[in-house]
C-alpha cells in the first residue's frame, strides 16, 4: 500500500517543480554567463580548476564539478572569498562585485555541471 502514497508524493513534487523549470533554467544561464566572465581564468571552461591562471596558485583552484559542498557554502565562499571560509586566500571575494541574486545564479549554474574527475592540468 506504500506505492500509491509514493506515487502521490512524486506527482505532487512534479507539480511543484514543473512551473519552476523555466526560472531555474534562466538562473543557470545567467550564472553561466557570470561564471564565464569572472571565474574561467582560474577554474577553467569546464570548472575543473584548469583555467589559464590555475598554475599560478598553490593550492590550485578547486574542481567545482567534484564539490560536495552545500549551495549555502558555495554562496558564502563566492561572497566572502576563500580566506573567509578557511580555504585558499587566492579565491577572491565577489560580494562587492556581484549581487546576492548573481551569486545564487552562479550556484545554480554550478549545480548543473556534470561531475568530472580530478583534472591533470
Amino acid at each position: 500500500m506504500r506505492c500509491p502514497r509514493a506515487a502521490a508524493r512524486l506527482v505532487a513534487a512534479a507539480a511543484w517543480l514543473l512551473p519552476h523549470v523555466p526560472a531555474l533554467a534562466a538562473s543557470a544561464a545567467h550564472g553561466s554567463a557570470i561564471f564565464h566572465a569572472n571565474c574561467v581564468r582560474c577554474h577553467g571552461e569546464e570548472a575543473r580548476g584548469c583555467g589559464p591562471a590555475a598554475r599560478l596558485y598553490q593550492p590550485r583552484p578547486a574542481n567545482l564539478t567534484a564539490s560536495t559542498r552545500s549551495p549555502e557554502y558555495k554562496a558564502s565562499i563566492i561572497r566572502g572569498g576563500g580566506e573567509s571560509m578557511g580555504r585558499s586566500p587566492s579565491m577572491p571575494p565577489w560580494g562587492d562585485a556581484l549581487s546576492s541574486d548573481d551569486i545564487a545564479d552562479v550556484v545554480t549554474f554550478l549545480s548543473t555541471l556534470e561531475k568530472q574527475p580530478a583534472a591533470e592540468c
